[in-house]
């Protein structure tokens, strides 16, 4: 039963890219496994935690193309990014993040756009900001001196969000820079914390 249960979480791992960080990404290179500075469970916790909010806000219409959240989980840290159409939305999705067991703390950044109806723009836009997230994510892998899998970015409207864990104070402040100098990006949010930050415990 251990076993099922184990391959179970790494198949959700693997499959459930859009709301579950990339923790675990194979070198081309080595063939090796780079993890984020966390442990096993911490990896296993996130994404059950991550898999639970997807199936809650799939059955409160939170995952359709008018009201979009987007989930990511770091140590019991939840980000909430997206597109809502109204307070109600939001203030629902928050409420439903937070009766998840293991949720330590809930990061609110999902953007209200109060019309009814998607128009063309809309979409051009959602494609517009899967290439600026996945240009950001090729320039920090790049980057040699920092770790990219210990980064989650997230992008909704040009407005870049960050998540994840910084070695230090040098690292972090390279990958804001590497992060701003693309072109594209109108703002950057900042939720990356310190190897050593207390809120780890």
């Amino acid at each position: 039963m251990k076993i099922f249960r184990n391959f179970v979480i790494i198949f959700l791992l693997l499959s459930v890219t859009s709301c579950v960080e990339t923790i675990i990404v194979g070198s081309l290179a080595t063939g090796s496994m780079v993890t984020r500075e966390k442990s096993a469970k911490d990896m296993k916790d996130d994404v059950i935690i991550s898999t639970i909010l997807l199936s809650k806000y799939t059955g409160n219409g939170l995952t359709t193309l008018t009201n979009n959240v987007d989930v990511s989980v770091n140590e019991g840290r939840v980000l909430l990014t997206g597109i809502v159409r109204s307070n109600k939305k939001e203030e629902l999705a928050v409420k439903l993040a937070w009766k998840v067991d293991g949720v330590k703390e809930v990061i609110n950044e999902i953007q209200i756009l109060e019309y009814d109806n998607y128009r063309p723009k809309n979409f051009s836009r959602v494609i517009l900001d899967t290439i600026l997230t996945l240009e950001i994510e090729s320039k920090l892998l790049i980057k040699p001196s920092l770790k990219s899998t210990n980064y989650k970015v997230n992008t909704v409207n040009g407005i870049v969000y960050l998540m994840g864990i910084a070695a230090d104070e040098e690292e972090l402040n390279k990958a804001l820079d590497v992060v701003a100098r693309v072109r594209g990006v109108k703002k950057v949010v900042n939720h990356i914390i310190l190897s050593d930050d207390r809120r780890r415990g």
